[in-house]
């Protein structure tokens, strides 16, 4: 093996293809930049404050106790529960909206104004029509 060192280009970086440059990187970046393998680091926006060791939340806090299967089905049951009901108050709401006998008695001023507003159009409309 010999200690030469490998040619230089044309602007004068170490790349072996005479003429061809390197591309531009700034420092800290591509594949020489530092990799950071601190383990849980997350780095929170200037002006928030870093939540307290082991609080809700915190990247630092254990993870949560383990449950037993009794407690993953109660939760589940407890869920579907909630989900059932949900569902129920979105079928009411959904059977409210599209009632238009019940929309009409709710907004009865309204059609009226609109139906006096669209018969002046229309009256106008044929007026103009006739001259």
């Amino acid at each position: 093996m010999s200690d030469e060192k490998p040619e230089t280009g044309a602007s004068g970086s170490e790349n072996p293809v005479e003429g061809v440059e390197k591309p531009f990187r700034p420092e800290g970046v591509g594949p020489e930049a530092p990799v950071d393998r601190t383990p849980n680091r997350h780095v929170a926006p200037e002006g928030t404050p870093a939540p307290a060791a082991g609080a809700a939340g915190s990247p630092y806090s254990p993870p949560p106790p383990k449950r037993n299967s009794t407690q993953i089905r109660a939760d589940i049951d407890a869920q579907r529960a909630e989900l059932g009901k949900s569902v129920d108050q979105l079928r009411d709401r959904v059977t409210e909206l599209t009632d238009w006998k019940s929309q009409l008695r709710k907004h009865r001023k309204q059609i009226i104004v609109g139906a006096v507003a669209t018969g002046f159009v229309v009256g106008g409309l044929m007026a103009l029509r006739r001259r």
